[in-house]
């Protein structure tokens, strides 16, 4: 062990400049961990929005499929809360209605048309919309249904 030449030397500790160059070093890795873990945070929150929104697509365009040749088709829209797994979807009594409650996050809104074979064939589109701020996840879908 080495012991100190001199009393000044034994008193020695880091000067003012260490301490603040310490500082700042400290400061930009916390900034960086924090940017780190909000980025993350944003990112499930996009990816469980768009899981939830790919289920209603899906479930509509099971419904739509499962559905007799109806001549005379309604557009409608259904309601889907994705905190809760327990609530099934509900349908509006009206299109693009306001969701009752504040538990639906999102809205499907499905529109039927004509198809390329005029009377023989339906276009439905389907239509995933946040609620209640009204904008649209992803793009439209739409499929031909056909009167066999």
């Amino acid at each position: 062990m080495r012991w100190p030449k001199s009393r000044r030397q034994a008193q020695s500790g880091a000067t003012l400049v260490e301490l603040l160059v310490a500082s700042v070093i400290m400061g930009l890795a916390l900034a960086l961990i924090v940017g780190t873990l909000s980025s993350g945070l944003l990112q499930s929150t996009e990816a469980k929005r768009d899981t939830a929104a790919v289920a209603a697509l899906q479930y509509e365009m099971e419904q739509i499929g499962g559905s007799p040749y109806n001549p005379s088709p309604q557009a409608y829209s259904d309601c889907f809360a994705t905190e809760s797994a327990s609530s099934p979807p509900t349908t509006l009594p009206s299109f693009k209605a306001p969701c009752p409650g504040s538990s639906y996050t999102l809205r499907a809104d499905v529109t039927v048309g004509s198809g390329p074979s005029g009377s023989l064939s339906q276009k439905w589109t389907v239509s995933i919309v946040q609620w209640p701020s009204g904008a649209q996840v992803g793009s439209s879908v739409s499929l031909l249904k056909v009167n066999r």
